[in-house]
């Protein structure tokens, strides 16, 4: 709204005369305010006369049958008697007192009960008709946006008035217009649009205290009350009660001597709203109201489901490609799987980019802050909403708005938190930019600021906690599989620690001794042959001594190479201490171990250290007998060892026998 336009309505605030309408009435009905009893009249409008031909003073203090009639009355009370607590309770009747018919209106206020009346007024012989038409018409709609176009032109036909408008109530609390029909010829110019996101006035022409508002003349003056405590008496949920003065000033700023609106209700909270205005003043019977208000409900009923069907139909959409690089896929997705993901994102939820801030890391695509910023962003929403939806389309308005940098132009955040065993887990923001910088005129038709942008709807915000709920679930089987895999690793790390010597990479003394019991296990149980070798490298001390422990250290690496790649696949080779060496060769006889072991003691075995030289083995074999336990069969190839090594060292001694 123009600052001009606003300055003449706060002109026009009076307060004496916002006094003398508090407790008014429009005129074009009366009102009648009894005791919860049903036996006196408390309190009467001025009109009263124009209606029932009664002065309100002869009408005060008597009975409401004496008013009305006892056959009324009676069907109110007990109406009334079984209606809800809080629910209006409706008759239309003819009154005794006139002959012209009455619409009454009963609810309760207090300790009173307040009766309105109006006139029935005169249907057209094919409304019903009409509206049957209308709403099948609408059944047959395919999208809600067809839905609320159909019903704004139903509502402008059967009402006759040139505008109607359906609004979106936002978070805040703010209209958001959604669809406009209005009249574009000459004859039936239509009237200013109302505009957007006001608080004022339409804080009493808009409010939700009564599913239907109607304003039959912003012209007409306010009719007063009568009787004690008129000024006091709570119209809030009257329909004929009068509007301020300034919202009355603001409808004929507009052109609007006729108003309409019908709230629109999910449940039991207030969805958005129907507003309908004309140029010309026009009265509205309340059997008609009835019937839109009837044909409103059922189409936005249709609108509701439609809305939801292609929610969830977008919403599978959406899940089913994000769901691509889940929990099916053993490893982590690739850079173009994440990638689809984001952009479906983006598509789903109309932003301008999308990140994903995980225990100190930062991923995103599209316009989004940097990842500095983006991690400031999460600590904050850490501190202000801890494991519940964070969202906001006039982000400039808030605390988080401060953390981003001025050239960033972001208008909306939509912030779902991650599950994870670790706190804080991470979030998943989705960004929107302005929906664009209006001229002035538009500024002043819809009042929004050029960082606004479009609401987060419920629909965006279950599909986003839904969203965060799968890459929770994802990011927790990717960081549970890699765990996994490390500690399998770390596992067989340790298991080849426990069996392998450090120095030489062959099987330790440990290992060695294990795998002696189980070939001597083999042998006894088959009767099959096993031979044990066991060599010694001569003169290694010297080698120490000469050349340092780290030049030993090769030449024992160097000798367990060299004697491995002697030995067949199913020999064993270990390091049983120091420079001693232990051979076990299953099916082997002590014939063919004899053999194998002057093999070994012939070979001069390289080092890398040109300074030590050739090396050589004194070997001592043995083979096991039937009785033979681990020991026996050590100790016997350790004494033949030391025989080769008194015999002068590089050559081989056999024990045949035990000792």
């Amino acid at each position: 709204m123009p600052d001009s336009l606003q300055r003449d309505l706060d002109a026009s605030y009076d307060q004496r005369v916002l006094a003398r309408t508090a407790g008014a009435i429009q005129p074009h009905g009366c009102l009648i305010v009894v005791d919860q009893r049903w036996r006196n009249v408390m309190l009467t409008s001025t009109n009263l006369d124009q209606f029932l031909g009664q002065a309100p003073v002869e009408a005060l203090g008597r009975s409401p049958s004496a008013v009305l009639g006892s056959v009324p009355i009676g069907l109110l009370a007990s109406r009334f008697g079984k209606g809800e607590e809080g629910r209006a309770s409706t008759a239309t009747c003819r009154l005794e007192t006139t002959p012209q018919p009455l619409h009454v209106t009963a609810h309760g206020v207090a300790t009173s009960i307040v009766l309105e009346l109006e006139p029935c007024g005169i249907l057209t012989d094919n409304l019903t008709e009409r509206l049957a038409g209308w709403g099948s018409r609408i059944a047959g709609a395919d999208c809600p946006g067809r839905v609320l176009s159909l019903l704004l032109a139903a509502l402008r036909e059967l009402t006759g008035l040139e505008t109607a408008e359906a609004y979106r109530i936002d978070d805040d609390g703010h209209l958001q217009r959604l669809v406009v029909d209005d009249a574009t010829d000459p004859v039936h110019k239509a009237c200013g649009a109302f505009p957007v996101g006001l608080s004022r006035p339409t804080g009493s022409l808009f409010s939700g205290s009564t599913p239907l508002r109607l304003i039959a003349d912003t012209t007409a003056s306010p009719i007063p009350l009568t009787g004690p405590g008129a000024d006091a008496l709570d119209l809030s949920q009257a329909v004929l009660r009068s509007i301020p003065v300034r919202d009355r000033n603001w409808l004929r700023q507009l052109q609007a001597h006729t108003a309409l609106v019908i709230n629109l209700y999910d449940g039991q909270r207030r969805w958005g709203l129907i507003a309908c205005h004309g140029r010309q003043a026009r009265y509205l019977a309340p059997r008609l109201r009835q019937l839109l208000q009837l044909l409103t409900h059922t189409a936005f009923q249709r609108h509701a489901l439609l809305q939801e069907r292609e929610e969830s139909l977008r919403r599978r959409q959406l899940l089913a490609t994000v769901g691509q690089i889940g929990v099916r896929r053993p490893r982590r997705p690739s850079n173009a799987a994440l990638l689809a993901a984001a952009k479906a994102c983006k598509h789903y939820f109309q932003a301008c980019g999308v990140a994903l801030v995980y225990q100190g890391k930062a991923l995103g695509l599209g316009k989004r802050p940097h990842a500095q910023t983006l991690q400031q962003l999460a600590a904050h929403l850490d501190r202000c909403s801890p494991d519940a939806l964070w969202h906001s389309h006039r982000l400039a308005n808030t605390a988080l708005g401060k953390v981003l940098p001025p050239q960033g132009d972001f208008s909306g955040l939509l912030a779902a938190p991650l599950a994870s065993e670790a706190q804080p887990a991470g979030w998943l923001m989705l960004f929107r930019q302005p929906t664009g910088r209006r001229t002035g005129a538009q500024q002043s038709d819809d009042l929004q600021t050029p960082h606004d942008g479009t609401v987060w709807s419920t629909a965006d915000q279950h599909a986003a906690v839904e969203l965060a709920r799968m890459l929770s679930n994802d990011i927790t089987i990717w960081r549970a599989r890699h765990r996994c895999r490390r500690l399998h690793e770390r596992n067989a790390r340790l298991r080849h620690l426990a069996r392998t010597d450090p120095v030489a990479g062959i099987a330790n003394r440990h290992r060695i001794e294990e795998l002696l019991k189980a070939e001597l296990a083999i042998a006894e149980h088959g009767g099959k042959p096993c031979s044990l070798l066991m060599f010694d490298i001569d003169h290694f001390k010297r080698i120490n001594d000469s050349h340092g422990h780290d030049a030993g250290d090769s030449v024992l690496r160097q000798v367990a190479r060299t004697v491995q790649t002697r030995l067949r696949t199913s020999d064993h080779l270990g390091r049983w201490g120091g420079e001693e060496f232990l051979i076990i060769a299953p099916d082997c006889t002590l014939r063919q171990a004899t053999e194998l072991a002057a093999r070994l003691c012939q070979d001069r075995l390289e080092t890398p250290f040109p300074a030590v030289g050739p090396v050589s083995i004194s070997i001592g074999v043995t083979a096991w007998q039937p009785g033979d336990t681990p020991s026996q069969l050590v100790h016997r190839a350790d004494m033949a060892m030391y025989q080769a090594k008194e015999a002068g060292r590089a050559c081989v001694r056999v024990a045949e026998a035990a000792d």
